[in-house]
């Protein structure tokens, strides 16, 4: 038995035939990655999702199984070339030990360091353009700049979800995908190649994107609610209300995601005290 690949509570087979029984109308479907990562998923009315969602990230605990909400079947996105190629058995075990064993929060402040960087080199910036600089990348300086701190969360609203099937994303249905993860965070590492971009302007690799979702998990209680190519969206639990943690947070999103968080003054003051995070790369 793998050391670091985590075994759920529940089998496939028990999982699969629950889903059933819940929604006979909708069949569920099962498929395996080429790592042999088992992903089942079933067919969810718009409306019901997030309630679905929340109902079976509850009972994660009993499970060992992660829901996420997805626009395709776990039969395309296991296909296709859709995952990142040449992720056998042995390569996703070494993923997932790199993730179990790693200081996630020093990664995490690596990789938005780093980001921070190669946005623009300091030595190139003149004084007055150095302070500015500054101004956006250092939660210090960008707090007094935030509004003062609230007393209640902003409401989130899904961005990549919605319920009106003539939006441009809306559906009738949409696909709840449940992989064998210890949390939201893991599933990147599971399903490598889930968040990317053609263009690539997300070029981390899965154990940078779990870090940055480990932290945020257990700095604000973030859990993973969307995943699809290059749109992801995060449930916050805690969201950040007083200007030094929303600071925080809307730095370490624009290191992770400057195609979304441009402006972080912007971001801290908003998104980052709502409940919802939606993120994309363009």
């Amino acid at each position: 038995m793998s050391m670091f690949l985590h075994q759920p509570h529940l089998a496939a087979d028990d999982l699969f035939s629950a889903l059933r029984v819940l929604f006979p109308q909708t069949q569920p479907m099962r498929s395996t990655t080429t790592a042999g990562v088992e992903v089942v998923g079933v067919l969810v009315a718009s409306d019901r999702v997030r309630d679905v969602w929340d109902e079976w990230r509850g009972k994660h605990g009993e499970t060992g199984w992660w829901p996420y909400v997805s626009r395709m079947s776990p039969e395309a996105l296991t296909s296709g070339g859709l995952l990142w190629e040449g992720v056998d058995a042995a390569v996703l075990e070494n993923m997932v030990a790199e993730v179990v064993c790693q200081d996630h929060d020093a990664r995490a402040a690596s990789i938005v360091v780093s980001s921070f960087l190669g946005s623009t080199d300091p030595a190139y910036l003149a004084e007055g353009e150095l302070e500015e600089w500054l101004d956006d990348y250092d939660p210090d300086r960008l707090a007094p700049r935030l509004s003062p701190a609230i007393a209640e969360p902003l409401p989130g609203t899904s961005r990549w979800v919605p319920e009106d099937p003539n939006t441009w994303y809306g559906r009738s249905q949409w696909w709840l995908h449940f992989v064998p993860a210890r949390g939201g965070y893991e599933v990147p590492v599971m399903l490598p190649g889930l968040i990317r971009t053609g263009n690539g302007t997300h070029y981390l690799p899965s154990a940078d994107d779990a870090a940055l979702l480990r932290r945020w998990h257990e700095q604000w209680g973030a859990e993973l609610y969307f995943a699809s190519g290059s749109y992801l969206e995060l449930v916050i639990d805690r969201p950040p209300l007083d200007p030094r943690s929303a600071a925080q947070a809307a730095t370490e999103l624009m290191g992770y995601c400057e195609d979304t968080v441009e402006d972080p003054r912007a971001a801290g003051d908003g998104m980052v005290r709502s409940t919802t995070w939606t993120l994309w790369w363009d």
